[in-house]
């Protein structure tokens, strides 16, 4: 299964060992998101560190880990659907139309994302954990 991962999904994983984290090292699953993610993760790096108790060194290890199963795409490769996920979110909440975008123009099978205000668009289908889980739990001790 192909989807676009939200943010928010990528930090749960990092906080903490837990189902997020297992999803996304899970070879079930690829995963997809805007460059603009390093941005973010650089933005709440010092907040990363001190939520998952955890040094510098382990944070760098860390987030290599749980970056590689991740393809960045760049604003050229969603580019043509940016106008129209615009549209889609911006009475949503119009900071992720590049979730929305990439999962329309790759033709992704969806968005894995807690978030609930994704469920009031209908461009692209939405994940919880607890949809996905199931595909990993087996993995999960």
């Amino acid at each position: 299964m192909k989807l676009v991962i939200d943010s928010n999904r990528l930090f749960a994983a990092f906080i903490k060992k837990s189902i997020s984290r297992a999803i996304l090292l899970s070879k079930k699953f690829e995963f997809y998101a805007p460059f603009e993610l390093l941005d973010e993760f650089e933005k709440y790096k010092d907040y990363l560190i001190n939520k998952s108790k955890i040094d510098l060194v382990t944070f760098e290890s860390l987030y290599i880990s749980l970056l590689e199963p991740i393809y960045l795409v760049s604003f050229e490769k969603y580019e043509k659907e940016y106008d129209k996920a615009i549209k889609i979110m911006q009475e949503i909440d119009i900071r992720d139309a590049p979730f929305v975008a990439i999962g329309l123009a790759l033709d992704l099978d969806g968005i894995w994302s807690e978030d609930a205000h994704f469920l009031e668009q209908n461009a692209i289908a939405v994940y919880s954990t607890s949809d996905l889980e199931g595909s990993v739990l087996c993995r999960i001790k």
